[in-house]
């Protein structure tokens, strides 16, 4: 009898309420179900039910193989999360507010923002902050928010050195 071979990829991941990024070995044929199965496992997190592609507004479906969604040249992280979406609310001469998945990133929420109060320029001129932590362009709404469903962020110019 010949022996199988499985194929086994790593996948890098942003799980909802954790600032670090995770990965896992996984199977090459799993499926979206069968991550959220082994991400709950290795977390203990039972409250994890979508797993969602960085910036995208749907989760993927459950019976979609996982990495015939994400590829090398179009390299975006999936986030799985715990359901639902987090109400941001931005501050920058007044307030706006807005829901939008935890798998949205700053960058997103950026553009976003300066759409909404009427700012025009290059989005890499702004950053955001919660309390006086810089939050980077590439992270996710849901490692910001540690899990609660509402955040308050600023919205900055980046101060640039002189000299």
């Amino acid at each position: 009898m010949a022996d199988v071979i499985i194929e086994k990829r790593e996948l890098l991941f942003a799980v909802e309420g954790v600032k670090a990024p995770q990965s896992l070995l996984l199977e090459a044929d799993l499926t979206v179900a069968g991550l959220l199965e082994r991400v709950r496992h290795a977390t203990g997190r039972h409250d994890l039910v979508e797993a969602l592609i960085e910036d995208e507004e749907s989760a993927l479906a459950h019976h979609e193989l996982v990495f015939e969604r994400i590829t090398i040249e179009d390299f975006r992280l999936i986030h799985v999360a715990s359901g639902g979406e987090i109400t941001v609310t931005v501050a920058f001469n007044g307030v706006k507010q807005r829901t939008f998945k935890p798998s949205a990133t700053m960058a997103k929420i950026i553009r976003w923002a300066m759409h909404e109060f009427g700012i025009e320029g290059d989005p890499s001129e702004f950053q955001l902050k919660v309390g006086d932590a810089v939050l980077p362009p590439g992270e996710h709404l849901g490692q910001v928010a540690h899990g609660a469903k509402e955040v308050r962020l600023a919205l900055v110019m980046k101060i640039r050195p002189q000299g």
